[in-house]
């Protein structure tokens, strides 16, 4: 799966419109808001994208990998697989 692949496999899951993309497959923060949100987690406003993604993975008792993020506040396609592991793990059919 691709990285957008994958972002509409979570929004469909959580029941949300899917996100656009920026160039270069930059998924955007409201993203990782909304899944937070579906699985009721608390954080702050302020919290940057991959503070978020990597508190959504290690809520389901994952670990989060340096390799799940890349320069420039992304995350990767393997950090973004694991969000989608964590969302699964929550929201299990």
């Amino acid at each position: 799966m691709q990285k957008d692949e994958i972002a509409r496999y979570i929004t469909s899951k959580i029941g949300v419109s899917p996100v656009n993309f920026s160039r270069g497959s930059t998924e955007p923060k409201e993203l990782f808001v909304q899944i937070a949100t579906a699985i009721g987690l608390e954080f702050s406003k302020d919290i940057s994208k991959i503070e978020l993604a990597k508190l959504i993975v290690e809520s389901s008792g994952n670990f989060w990998h340096p390799h799940f993020e890349s320069n420039g506040a992304t995350v990767t396609k393997d950090g973004l697989d694991a969000v989608k592991k964590a969302v699964d793990f929550f929201l299990a059919d």
